[in-house]
């Protein structure tokens, strides 16, 4: 099915007047091919999307000269073509997938269903299907996989669970918004192959990417907008490689694979800021089995030092994480933060009230901040809860927050904001303005700027390395982004399995890897960089 779009402009009416999301977009998607969007956050990506699959919003105005796949008129669908129109002849991967699957059902459930609404197969043959699509996108155990909860997942296991959801029917038409932002390279290798195959098989696919890389290696037309208009469009290799827009070229440049690596200039002779020492856990799953998620994992980090966390979906970053912020309790093993025991392995553990007092020397950024705030609370709320949790005894709490956002490039009228009202890359910084509100020692950064396109994902980068040099703080960075890694990090872990299998200097883990499992990451980032 050939998917036709003319003049397309999307619009939201707002109190001073109507916003223009989109304005006059064209262009021609036939089967087998790949048209991809690429622009900052708000450029008008996702609403290009989102319209496509008749999910633009109550109050969006859609109007366009030409709007057809297939030779049907997408203008005049009602609610009930558009339902029976999605997953049958449009697939739509949407970039947060724990906000995308339902959190109270398994993700095999939740395919099974799509399936089922379209009345596909017997119930033997859905269930078949399911854990086919699993295996197919590159979940291991498949049968187990699918009768887990989306928050028993990895991020990286539910993106790929999505995807799988999305391709179950084989539509004609699959739209891919930020399709592996939270993938490894290795992965995101696998899902470029993926969805080569199915280009190969005459599906259409519009992807939506902020991965410059990922985009040259998979489509043959690429479209940048700005401010929702069409700034430069053409063939792949002529606007990536000979770019004629000035703001196609600052895209390009923000790449952090364009940046030198960093210039460690701290030492380590002063003691350790925090230890772990043999960190183990084991984790019962729907079947009953005991599966280890981490094993005997120990490292040091120093103060004003950036340790970097690499390694595959699911292989226990993120839960090592959790145990050094002690929301998650390990089986054995210990952490120190800052001379203290921290966390301690076993039943007994450290209660929390012990651990209460240094709290406010240790913060987190999250990938999705949206999911870690109250959605109720404007930004001046979110910011002053943080300063009174920390204990802050500042009278005049409006300049607390002031300085805050002043310190972290925001004007001071998005204190009033709530996160919904906020770009992608606003809700991130409020959200590190969150983390060093009470000026922490350590900050664990869990994938802090993949859900970022890679102009705002400079600008937060630059950002976080000038509050370290001017607050003096550790980062502990969880990155998939082998660039991001490059860029930041002092040291690096690579994880595989729930164990360290390598760790070393950045510089010496990033450019002469000893085990085989670092090669095969580095391998796989250079092949999708590769333009």
């Amino acid at each position: 099915m050939t998917l036709e779009v003319e003049n397309l402009s999307v619009s939201f009416p707002t109190p001073t007047g109507e916003h223009v999301a989109v304005h006059d977009l064209s262009f021609t998607l036939r089967p087998g091919r790949v048209v991809a969007l690429v622009g900052e956050s708000g450029s008008g990506k996702s609403v290009t999307a989102r319209s496509l699959i008749g999910l633009a919003g109550p109050t969006a105005r859609v109007s366009a000269q030409r709007l057809s796949l297939g030779g049907q008129d997408l203008r005049r669908l009602s609610p009930r073509d558009w339902r029976a129109l999605r997953g049958r002849d449009i697939g739509m991967v949407l970039q947060d997938a724990l906000v995308a699957l339902d959190p109270l059902r398994p993700v095999g459930r939740e395919i099974a269903e799509s399936l089922s609404a379209h009345k596909w197969g017997t119930r033997a043959g859905r269930n078949q299907r399911v854990q086919d699509l699993l295996e197919q996108v590159g979940i291991p155990e498949p049968a187990l996989r699918a009768r887990q909860r989306p928050d028993e997942l990895s991020g990286g296991l539910r993106q790929r669970a999505l995807i799988a959801s999305a391709i179950a029917l084989t539509p004609p038409l699959l739209i891919a918004d930020e399709p592996t932002t939270a993938l490894d390279p290795s992965v995101q290798a696998q899902i470029l192959r993926l969805l080569g195959r199915l280009r190969e098989g005459g599906t259409g696919l519009l992807l939506i990417s902020h991965d410059l890389g990922f985009v040259s290696r998979l489509a043959e037309h690429v479209i940048v907008l700005h401010h929702g208009t069409v700034v430069e469009q053409g063939e792949t290799a002529r606007v990536l490689g000979r770019p004629v827009h000035a703001y196609t070229r600052t895209l390009l440049d923000a790449d952090p694979v364009r940046h030198p690596p960093r210039i460690t200039t701290h030492g380590t002779g002063t003691p350790p800021l925090l230890t772990a020492h043999d960190l183990s856990l084991s984790r019962r799953g729907p079947d009953g089995v005991a599966r280890r998620i981490l094993s005997d994992v120990g490292f040091s980090l120093h103060p004003g030092r950036t340790l970097g966390l690499i390694g595959e979906s699911g292989s226990g970053k993120t839960t090592t994480a959790r145990i050094i912020m002690g929301l998650t309790q390990p089986d054995t093993g210990d952490v120190t933060f800052k001379g203290e025991r921290w966390v301690r392995g076993g039943r007994q553990g450290v209660p929390e009230g012990a651990r209460r007092p240094r709290r406010r020397a240790m913060a987190m950024i999250y990938q999705d901040p949206l999911g870690s705030f109250d959605p109720r609370w404007t930004v001046r709320e979110i910011l002053a809860d943080a300063l009174s949790a920390g204990g802050d005894p500042s009278g005049d709490r409006d300049h607390a927050i002031a300085t805050l956002l002043d310190r972290v490039r925001l004007p001071p009228a998005i204190a009033a904001r709530r996160p919904a009202g906020l770009s992608g890359g606003q809700r991130q910084r409020v959200a590190i303005a969150r983390a060093v509100a009470v000026r922490p020692a350590l900050i664990v950064c869990d994938e802090p700027v993949s859900a970022l396109d890679v102009s705002v994902q400079a600008q937060v980068l630059d950002l976080l390395e000038e509050l370290q040099r001017e607050l003096g703080m550790a980062y502990l960075f969880i990155s998939h982004d082998l660039g991001v890694i490059r860029r930041m990090c002092d040291d690096v872990l690579v994880m595989q399995g729930g164990r360290i299998v390598e760790a070393g200097p950045a510089t010496q883990i990033l450019t002469a890897p000893r085990h085989a499992f670092t090669r095969t990451l580095l391998d796989a980032a250079q092949d999708l960089s590769a333009a």
